[in-house]
């Protein structure tokens, strides 16, 4: 383009879009390694042989669809795929990476054509300056479509110049029984469906990069399905990494096919079904997740006759045995370091006194040193564990009311005004009706049981939450509560203070909740 040459449509929507092309291929590369298609099921049939099965779907798709995709016909096609087949949930996650990489084989291709095409052109052009220097040649033998009609655009450039060229041309293209007129019909339609073709694989791979296939995946997944019969309802309640972490045990617990995957998830659910049905819905067992990836694992391990690798019983053993093998390797670095120390000592002509001493003062920092590296290897070996979670994203539903605590202490009058300030800063930033703000608050410490000043205080604090129930409105009320402690003797301080104070709060705040009724904080509401 820069130097004045002809480019077709199809050569310039490749061009326009390099960079998306560019940023997609890396993407492939990035999410989908040698190592992990080799692990996906492989197709026998003659076109296919050693092809993951999932990419010869898409090869197929972007075959029939001439590379124009929508999100509808993406779950359709594989809903109707898996009423055959059911595919594996690593398939599916290797579904979109499988598609940008058919959509940019298509491109190659299309690339391939536009380039040869580009090749007859010059060729042509070629032709005629030849032409123009030393006399009409013979036509090259294997003329295509692209380098006749470059060749008749440059005839009519030169008129009549170029006439015994032209006269060439129409005798060969007599010879193949076709005319220029049909010949230029033919390459011009050519282009069309070629610029068609590169727009649609581009445009595919512009929606590849902006669907959301979390979504996606879990929209066409069998599994997905299935886990979402979870007895307790839990399940379509937590987040996606919740989620995700339970299908990923269904994987674990099953051989790599999309119809043993189905028949776990299945297994799964008709366990926590039968928990359900001797007990309550609401009773953890009843929960899908429990005999996925909590205590309930065990026995569906053996429901399944699934037996662990090596790997996976040796990390189950360290978590049983978790608290006498931490202690142990502490205990076993740190008489290590001590024992190297004597040794040197004695090594070096030292009394066992001085042997004695040069223990002791190794110890603290071989313990120092042996805590580190023990937890070094810990989190090496083990790693941290995600705590599976609910997704409130959509605001709090009225079933997980939730109380968000304010633990403090009532010194003044002004630093209640303060304190009630900051809850309602608090309450503001979330307006969600389920999301209550209790204070929990003590007196400052004391000599004596109580102050002059207590009541005042009090009293205000009580007033200012009232206020805050009012001012936020009908359907917000009571999502603001104060908890008050008296104050209790303590020996140890030999003062009149708050139980354990803000762990002490906290404490007894949550045995309030679990319904007990000796705890020491009460509703100053109702005083």
């Amino acid at each position: 383009m820069r130097t004045g040459q002809f480019v077709v449509s199809a050569a310039e929507w490749l061009l326009d879009n390099f960079h998306l092309i560019a940023s997609q291929i890396t993407d492939i590369r990035r999410n989908l390694p040698r190592t992990y298609s080799r692990t996906l099921p492989a197709l026998a049939s003659r076109e296919h042989t050693g092809h993951a099965r999932v990419y010869a779907i898409a090869v197929e798709l972007i075959r029939h669809s001439d590379s124009r995709l929508d999100p509808q016909q993406l779950i359709q096609f594989l809903n109707s795929y898996q009423r055959v087949a059911p595919l594996t949930i690593g398939e599916l996650w290797a579904w979109p990476s499988m598609l940008k990489l058919a959509l940019i084989e298509n491109l190659r291709r299309l690339t391939e054509e536009l380039l040869s095409a580009r090749t007859a052109r010059l060729a042509a052009d070629g032709y005629v300056s030849t032409t123009e220097e030393g006399g009409i040649g013979a036509l090259p033998a294997a003329t295509n479509a692209a380098f006749i009609v470059q060749l008749l655009h440059r005839i009519r450039e030169y008129g009549p110049g170029l006439s015994a060229v032209r006269t060439a041309v129409d005798s060969d293209l007599a010879s193949r029984q076709t005319t220029a007129e049909e010949t230029i019909r033919g390459e011009h339609q050519r282009q069309g469906v070629a610029q068609v073709s590169v727009a649609n694989a581009v445009t595919s791979l512009r929606l590849c990069a902006t669907l959301d296939w979390q979504e996606y995946v879990e929209t066409v997944s069998l599994v997905e399905h299935v886990l979402q019969r979870d007895p307790a309802g839990a399940y379509g309640r937590m987040d996606f990494l919740s989620r995700d972490q339970q299908r990923q045990a269904v994987e674990e617990l099953s051989a790599p096919s999309g119809e043993r995957q189905v028949r776990v998830a299945l297994k799964a659910i008709e366990s926590a079904r039968q928990a359900a049905a001797s007990g309550a819905t609401t009773d953890r067992v009843a929960h899908v997740g429990y005999h996925l990836v909590g205590r309930g694992r065990r026995d569906l391990e053996a429901d399944l006759g699934y037996r662990p690798r090596v790997r996976i019983r040796a990390r189950h053993f360290l978590l049983q045995h978790a608290s006498g093998l931490y202690l142990g390797a502490i205990a076993v670095v740190i008489g290590v370091l001590v024992g190297a120390a004597v040794v040197y000592a004695w090594q070096a002509g030292a009394a066992p006194a001085v042997a004695l001493l040069a223990a002791l003062l190794v110890l603290l920092p071989a313990s120092e040193f042996a805590i580190a590296c023990v937890q070094r290897a810990v989190v090496h070996v083990i790693g941290p564990k995600r705590l599976p979670r609910l997704d409130f994203s959509l605001g709090v539903p009225d079933t997980a009311r939730t109380m968000v605590i304010v633990p403090t202490m009532l010194t003044s009058p002004a630093g209640v005004d303060a304190l009630l300030g900051h809850v309602e800063v608090l309450a503001l930033g979330n307006l969600d009706s389920c999301v209550h703000f209790p204070i929990l608050s003590d007196f400052a410490d004391t000599s004596t049981l109580d102050a002059p000043e207590d009541g005042a205080i009090l009293e205000r604090a009580r007033a200012g939450v009232a206020g805050l129930n009012l001012r936020f409105g009908v359907g917000h009320a009571d999502r603001f509560f104060l908890f008050h402690r008296d104050r209790q003797w303590n020996v140890r301080e030999d003062a009149w203070i708050g139980w354990e104070r803000k762990r002490g709060k906290i404490e007894e705040f949550n045995r309030l909740l679990r319904g007990a009724t000796d705890s020491g904080v009460c509703n100053a509401r109702s005083i």
